[in-house]
C-alpha cells in the first residue's frame, strides 16, 4: 500500500527501499481493531484529543453529520507523527497561530501532542509537531446551497433511526399446555355434573319447611 501511495503521488525512486515498519503496523492494527485506548495511541495524540479515547473499540460507521469521527481523528494525528516535524515552541505559541512563525501559519497544522512519559518521569512530555497534514469536510456543495435535489453536486442521505420496541412472552412447555387442558375440562365436566344434581334435587334443597297447623300467635 506504501508503495501504490508513493507511484500514486508521483515518486520516481525505486520501490524496493520503501518498507513497512513492522512495529508501527501492529501498533496500528491494535489500536484501530482491538483496543484504541493504548500508551501508544494516547502518545501520538494532541491534548485536545484525548477525550476522544475511550474504553470499547472504534466505530467505523460514517454518518451524513458534520461531527467528526474518531478514525479520521487518529488517522490525522498518526500521519502527523510520521510526516510532521517537532518543533521547539511552546504551548502558548503552538496553540496560538499569532505567536507562530508568519511563514508556517498557513502550510502547517500545529498539534501539542501528549508525547511519551521518559525514563524516570511520572508524566508525558508533550511538544509540538509541526505537520502538512490538515482536515476538509467532505461536504457537497448541494449541503451549502442547500439545493437538495440538485442534479450538478452529489447529495447523500442516511437512514432514519428509529427506536424499535418489542414484547416477549414466555410459551409453556408442551406437556405443562395439555396438564392445563386436560385440568380444565374436568373442571367443566365436574361443574356441569354438579349443577345437574343441584338442579334435579332443588325442590328438596331449596323449599322451605312448612308452617305446623297448630302454631298460635
Amino acid at each position: 500500500m506504501a508503495r501504490t501511495l508513493y507511484r500514486q503521488a508521483g515518486g520516481n525512486t525505486s520501490l524496493e527501499n520503501i518498507t513497512a515498519n513492522p512495529q508501527t503496523v501492529t501498533r496500528m492494527l491494535y489500536t484501530f481493531l482491538v483496543q484504541q485506548n493504548n500508551s501508544w495511541s494516547r502518545s501520538i495524540l494532541s491534548t485536545d484529543a484525548q477525550s476522544i479515547v475511550g474504553k470499547e473499540q472504534m466505530m467505523f460507521y460514517v454518518s451524513a453529520s458534520i461531527h467528526l469521527n474518531t478514525p479520521t481523528l487518529f488517522v490525522q494525528h498518526i500521519l502527523a507523527n510520521l510526516t510532521g516535524t517537532a518543533t521547539n515552541l511552546t504551548e502558548e505559541q503552538c496553540r496560538n497561530a499569532d505567536k507562530r512563525p508568519e511563514q508556517d501559519r498557513d502550510l502547517y497544522e500545529f498539534l501539542w501532542i501528549q508525547g511519551w512519559k521518559g525514563e524516570n518521569a511520572t508524566e508525558p512530555e508533550p511538544y509540538c509537531v509541526r505537520s502538512p497534514v490538515w482536515l476538509a469536510k467532505a461536504i457537497s456543495p448541494a449541503f451549502e446551497l442547500k439545493d437538495w435535489a440538485s442534479t450538478e453536486y452529489s447529495t447523500w442521505t442516511e437512514s432514519r433511526w428509529k427506536e424499535i420496541s418489542a414484547r416477549i412472552f414466555l410459551v409453556a412447555s408442551r406437556k405443562l399446555e395439555i396438564i392445563t387442558l386436560l385440568t380444565g375440562i374436568g373442571v367443566l365436566l365436574a361443574s356441569l355434573i354438579l349443577i345437574y344434581f343441584v338442579n334435579a334435587k332443588a325442590n328438596v334443597l331449596f323449599t322451605s319447611p312448612r308452617e305446623h297447623s297448630t302454631a298460635s300467635y
